[in-house]
């Protein structure tokens, strides 16, 4: 062994000593996000735990805090989401159903359970908690609007909707929705809001409709 692979050799040594390569810590902090994405998801903000969050990671806290120093810095993190992942845009070429059930579509009122969920709880819990929206409301939110802007300018050109403001209508069309998706509609059962879901669309189709 020469001297060069001697000291590759200690360095990749030392390194299995210390804090894992970047790789690895990607590797884990994107399972951690995952995981804390599925329990927020299923306890709410209030209901989880760092402590729960920890022993599903099958992770010390102090792992979980090095990464994530504060469980608001953890739901930030398992709350961002791709603007497609919260609003269902573009939509596909040639699509021909009607425009009530296009904006389902768009707003994913058949989604998976844990995608409705998130989306309850991180709309749901931002409004009391300041620095939480702050972070939410300047990141992909503000993102999924301008998609949903776009798409209905594109409907308006079309000729399939009337608006005198798409960028309003965008913002009232997702306060409604997303009201709606939150903890505190009280639904008994998915059935309940998947029709108070739908009602909105129904009514925002009302003032909209280009017929």
């Amino acid at each position: 062994m020469n001297v060069h692979e001697s000291q590759k050799v200690v360095s990749e040594v030392k390194r299995s000593r210390g804090r894992p390569p970047a790789h690895d810590e990607a590797t884990r902090r994107a399972q951690i996000v995952e995981t804390a994405r599925g329990t927020f998801s299923e306890f709410g903000y209030a209901g989880t735990t760092t402590d729960i969050v920890a022993a599903r990671c099958q992770i010390s806290k102090q792992t979980l805090y090095r990464l994530f120093p504060s469980k608001e810095d953890l739901f930030i993190a398992a709350t961002m989401m791709p603007a497609q992942a919260l609003l269902d845009l573009p939509r596909p070429d040639g699509e021909d159903v009607p425009m009530e059930e296009v904006i389902a579509r768009i707003f994913r009122i058949d989604s998976a359970p844990v995608h409705a969920a998130l989306i309850r709880t991180a709309t749901g819990e931002a409004a009391d908690i300041p620095e939480m929206a702050e972070a939410l409301a300047l990141r992909e939110i503000q993102q999924a609007r301008s998609c949903l802007i776009e798409w209905l300018r594109g409907e308006v050109a079309k000729g399939s909707l009337r608006l005198d403001s798409p960028e309003s209508c965008a913002r009232l069309l997702m306060d409604m929705m997303f009201s709606g998706m939150s903890p505190r509609g009280g639904w008994d059962h998915a059935t309940s809001r998947k029709e108070h879901l739908g009602n909105c669309i129904r009514f925002f189709l009302r003032g909209a409709s280009a017929s």
